[in-house]
């Protein structure tokens, strides 16, 4: 009984060592003993029916260890791994891959504040008919995120300096598609939009207050894995507001002005609303996205798609996480041109065999108005630690 009495105490009290003498500090105040009732109450002074309870500090020449509870290292990592079987071409290509392999590496200034380098698996191939040399084929490593995040730089904002979030991609991967290890959004996806990438190098506000969230910020606009070559402001503007207009609804809108994009000589503007309903059941997603690409030189190009995606949410009904995901995308890469269109189907199961580790198994298919139609099995195990 008086250990689970102690036990309770040091849970609930600040406790700490002084420096020179073993003494207990309870709110600051010394304590060097302690008193018990009848009825289990503790008290720090002396008194009828109220008996002593021992207390042992052990000697710090014992060599016990005392831990620092302060996280200021901490460290994780995200993994794809894939099966991938082409069914659409004869000679049924299959192979395995890794899509992604995520290592983070965060260093805490205080309990909000922090530094993070997050380095991300990339497979060196060949491009434009280049080789790649003794990396043709190898998984090397590149920089996804290197950026300081402080947390209220503004009232109910904070902010990431370097190379840090777009506003969209990070928001829809943990509200409306929650499968990015089995294929891309929409947005970023290349056999949809493939307007942008994911993170930048520029400063990104974030924030949060009642039934609103934000993040805009300002970029180099080429993403993290393309070189800044633009002549003149050729920076990316863009922002992202979610309003949880009711329970377990939310609409949100998003823009991105990027000028000069890659020294291609154009600057492109991107307009996108999306809204999503989820709860215990089922997850439904829809959105629409317009861009327009204003070239310098040529005539201007429209782009316009939407994509609705879905998940059912077996476990009230089976006790297991288990569930049905399937999403459809549309897109129309010049309003000016036929039959240039795409339609993609993504359908299948998941199971989360444990909060570390997802399996998922899905048939990934594209119809191009172009001819450039495929068909893949995808089996992906997701491990996150």
């Amino acid at each position: 009984m008086r250990k689970f009495l102690i036990l309770t105490l040091t849970l609930t009290s600040i406790i700490s060592l002084q420096s020179r003498a073993d003494t207990i500090l309870i709110n600051g105040t010394p304590v060097n003993h302690l008193y018990v009732d009848s009825e289990g109450r503790l008290y720090l002074t002396p008194g009828p029916g109220r008996k002593p309870v021992e207390i042992k500090i052990p000697s710090r020449s014992s060599g016990t260890t005392v831990v620092s509870k302060d996280k200021k290292i901490k460290i994780g990592g995200e993994a794809y791994l894939h099966y991938d079987a082409d069914l659409k071409n004869p000679s049924h290509n299959n192979a395995f891959r890794i899509t992604r392999n995520y290592v983070e590496l965060r260093g805490y200034f205080n309990d909000r504040d922090y530094f993070r380098t997050t380095l991300d698996v990339h497979q060196a191939k060949a491009k434009n008919g280049d080789r790649a040399g003794d990396l043709n084929g190898s998984y090397v490593a590149r920089i996804k995120h290197a950026y300081v995040y402080f947390h209220n730089v503004f009232p109910h904002t904070g902010v990431e300096i370097g190379l840090a979030h777009r506003p969209w991609h990070d928001w829809e991967e943990h509200h409306g598609w929650l499968h990015r290890d089995v294929e891309e959004t929409l947005i970023e996806n290349k056999e949809g939009a493939g307007l942008e990438n994911s993170a930048d190098l520029g400063v990104s506000f974030k924030g949060k207050y009642s039934i609103a969230s934000w993040q805009f910020g300002i970029f180099n606009g080429e993403g993290y894995h393309g070189e800044e070559n633009s002549e003149h402001f050729g920076k990316s503007l863009e922002g992202r507001l979610s309003l949880n207009l009711f329970e377990d609804f939310t609409l949100s809108g998003h823009t991105a002005h990027i000028f000069d994009l890659k020294g291609q000589d154009m600057d492109r503007h991107i307009y996108q609303v999306h809204a999503v309903y989820n709860n215990p059941y089922f997850l439904v997603a829809a959105q629409y996205i317009w861009d327009r690409d204003d070239y310098y030189n040529k005539n201007d190009v429209d782009q316009k798609g939407y994509s609705f995606n879905a998940d059912l949410k077996l476990k009230p009904f089976t006790g297991y996480s288990v569930g049905i995901l399937g999403r459809y995308d549309h897109w129309d890469p010049n309003d000016d041109k036929s039959n240039d269109e795409r339609d993609h189907f993504v359908y299948g199961a998941w199971w989360d065999y444990s909060k570390h580790v997802r399996f998922t198994v899905v048939d990934d298919r594209l119809i191009d108005d172009a001819g450039e139609d495929k068909n893949t099995l995808m089996a992906v195990t997701k491990v996150k630690w």
